[in-house]
């Protein structure tokens, strides 16, 4: 008898066991942190390197358009979903002429 409740204990126990206890996951961030302060900042008429010292390097350059500057910013929680901010800077004469995107 003990070793049929030892035996049905196991079973529950190692069919179970990750459906009771969450197994853990990293935070995972990718890409330029895209804040308010530094948005704030950001006006028409600032230089290319400006912009790069304020928001540091675009994780996309569009090798045909150099007027285009796309800074990505995602965030996958452990356990939820994933948020991602976008910012695209259009540049004319290289000063900056059009911010855009889901900041």
């Amino acid at each position: 008898m003990q070793k049929r409740l030892a035996l049905i204990f196991t079973i529950l126990t190692l069919t179970s066991g990750c459906s009771i206890f969450q197994i853990h996951k990293t935070d995972i961030q990718q890409g330029n942190i895209i804040t308010p302060a530094m948005i704030a900042h950001l006006h028409p008429g600032m230089t290319k390197a400006d912009v790069k010292n304020l928001m540091g390097t675009p994780v996309l350059v569009n090798t045909f358009n150099d007027n285009r500057e796309d800074y990505i910013y995602t965030f996958t929680p452990g356990h939820g979903k994933t948020t991602e901010k976008n910012m695209v800077l259009i540049f004319r004469n290289n000063r900056l002429s059009e911010i855009g995107g889901n900041y």
